[in-house]
């Protein structure tokens, strides 16, 4: 598939926002999880997958997935970031995942569907990253409960701010062109 130039400009334009807003969340994430525990904080999940989401649901086109991580990924990185190059790879694998989610099921519909496969992916690869860089040595009871709301924020939280954030893009026009302007 052919991307056009306001494909590529949207999903860039959309990435950067949503690694602006990584960046803020980056930093009250800290916080947040000494207070709140490490298995609450996973409901924060879910925000993180709309670097590959949000564009994927506007643009419907392969690609669109990781282009937008990886820009978010690269945005939130240079505003300084305290996670650094693991930030690449995370959003790396959050893209693949909606890519996968979002052609295996129902091609690029953008159906509840998609979210759902594309959240449980997204929770699980990226989960796999973590447990191999940050828990491999502390393997504890922990780690289902911390998975299974991983997966559950990735699904619906990722779903409805998703939701809403195209929503009101289309209220403004900007997604007018799109497929999700008309749904």
């Amino acid at each position: 598939m052919d991307w056009k130039t306001k494909e590529i400009v949207t999903v860039a334009m959309v990435g950067a926002v949503i690694g602006v807003l990584f960046t803020l969340m980056d930093f009250a994430y800290m916080p947040l999880s000494a207070v709140l525990g490490v298995v609450f904080m996973e409901i924060t999940f879910g925000f993180y997958m709309l670097s590959p989401l949000v564009p994927m649901y506007i643009v419907r086109k392969p690609g669109a997935a990781v282009f937008g991580a990886l820009v978010a990924a690269l945005v939130n990185i240079l505003l300084g970031s305290p996670y650094g190059i693991q930030l690449i790879l995370a959003n790396l694998l959050e893209g693949i995942a909606v890519e996968i989610g979002f052609f295996v099921v129902t091609k690029y519909k953008g159906t509840l569907a998609n979210f759902a496969v594309s959240g449980i992916l997204g929770a699980l690869f990226v989960f796999a990253r973590d447990f191999i860089v940050f828990y491999a040595m502390a393997f504890q009871s922990f780690m289902v409960p911390l998975l299974i709301v991983r997966i559950l924020s990735a699904i619906f939280i990722g779903y409805l701010l998703t939701k809403l954030i195209v929503m009101a893009l289309n209220k403004t026009g900007v997604t007018k062109s799109f497929a999700c302007a008309q749904e």
